[in-house]
C-alpha cells in the first residue's frame, strides 16, 4: 500500500507538469484528473488546486501542494482504520449532523445579517446607553489628550520645535503639522480625542512608576536618546479609575448596541419562522 503511494505522490509533479503544458487538455478533464487514490477515495487536481492560496509563488504552491497531498493521504489511511474500530457509529453520525446542522444555521444567520440588518447606531442611542450605564465605564488605565513626536537628533529647528511642541495654539500645530511632515519619524496628534497614556509610552524610552504623580506634575517629555529626540505634550488627562469620557466609550458602546442589535434581529426571524410555521400547522406537538 505505501510503495503504491509513494509511486503515486512521485508522478504528481510529472502529472502537474504535463497538465498545466497540454494546451488542447478540457478543463473538464483537468478538473477531474486525479492525482491518488485510497480505495474508493480520490484526491483530484481540482480538489487540490482549490486549496491551494492565490498569493502562493509557483515555488511555495508545489510545496504547498506536497504537504496537502501528504497530509490528505494519512487522514485517509487513518479515518479509514478509525471507522472500522469506533464501536458507536451512530453517536458519530448524530454529532456530524448536529454539527452539519449548527454550521448552515450559522452561515445563513450570518448571511441574513449582511443582507438585512441596519447597521447604523445612532449617536443619540449610544448617548442614552452611556447615561444609564455610567457606573460600567471607569478607565482601566489612564488617558491623555496632546502631540508626541518623534524626530532624529540632526533634524533642522530643534529649538524651534522645542517652543512650537509645548503649545497647541493653531500658529504651533500648523508648524509643527509642517515639520512633522517632512522630519518626523512618529508624529501623533491627539488634541481633539483622547488616547491610551499607556500606548503613547510605549513609543518612547522613558519609565513612569507611578503614573497618576506623574501625569499631575508632567505636562510634557522632552527626550534625547540614541539618535532620536521625543517630544510629548500633555493637554489634558483622566487617571485610572476616573469615568471614562463618552467620547472615548463611544467604541465600545457601539460594539455592545451592534451586538444587541443582532440578537433582537435573530431572534425576530426565528419568532417570525416560528409563528409562520404554527399557522401553516407545519409544528406537531404530541403528549
Amino acid at each position: 500500500m505505501w510503495h503504491k503511494i509513494a509511486l503515486s505522490l512521485w508522478s504528481v509533479a510529472v502529472m502537474l507538469l504535463f497538465f498545466s503544458c497540454k494546451e488542447n487538455f478540457s478543463e473538464k478533464n483537468r478538473e477531474e484528473a486525479v492525482l491518488v487514490r485510497i480505495g474508493d477515495k480520490a484526491l483530484t487536481r481540482g480538489d487540490l488546486e482549490r486549496e491551494i492560496p492565490d498569493r502562493l509563488k509557483s515555488k511555495d504552491s508545489a510545496l504547498f501542494a506536497d504537504n496537502y497531498i501528504k497530509q490528505w493521504v494519512d487522514d485517509q489511511l487513518l479515518y479509514d482504520v478509525a471507522s472500522r474500530n469506533i464501536p458507536d457509529k451512530e453517536n458519530i453520525d448524530r454529532m456530524v449532523e448536529r454539527y452539519r446542522q449548527e454550521l448552515v444555521i450559522f452561515e445563513y444567520q450570518k448571511h441574513l445579517l449582511n443582507e438585512k440588518l441596519d447597521k447604523e447606531i445612532s449617536e443619540e442611542a449610544m448617548n442614552v446607553y452611556y447615561e444609564k450605564n455610567r457606573d460600567k465605564f471607569k478607565l482601566h488605565s489612564a488617558i491623555i489628550k496632546g502631540l508626541f513626536l518623534k524626530v532624529p537628533e540632526n533634524s533642522p529647528q530643534i529649538t524651534r520645535l522645542k517652543k512650537w511642541y509645548k503649545s497647541n495654539t493653531p500658529e504651533a500645530v500648523e508648524n509643527i503639522e509642517k515639520y512633522g511632515l517632512h522630519n518626523a519619524v512618529i508624529y501623533e496628534y491627539f488634541y481633539d480625542k483622547w488616547v491610551s497614556f499607556d500606548e503613547v509610552m510605549d513609543n518612547i524610552p522613558y519609565s513612569v512608576e507611578r503614573e497618576a504623580d506623574f501625569l499631575r506634575t508632567h505636562k510634557n517629555i522632552e527626550l534625547n536618546h540614541k539618535g532620536y529626540w521625543y517630544f510629548l505634550n500633555i493637554s489634558d488627562y483622566q487617571l485610572k479609575g476616573e469615568q471614562m469620557p463618552f467620547d472615548f466609550a463611544k467604541a465600545q458602546i457601539k460594539e455592545i448596541l451592534m451586538n444587541q442589535k443582532k440578537m433582537n434581529f435573530l431572534k425576530g426571524v426565528k419568532d417570525e419562522l416560528y409563528q409562520d410555521a404554527l399557522k401553516e400547522k407545519e409544528i406537531e406537538y404530541f403528549n
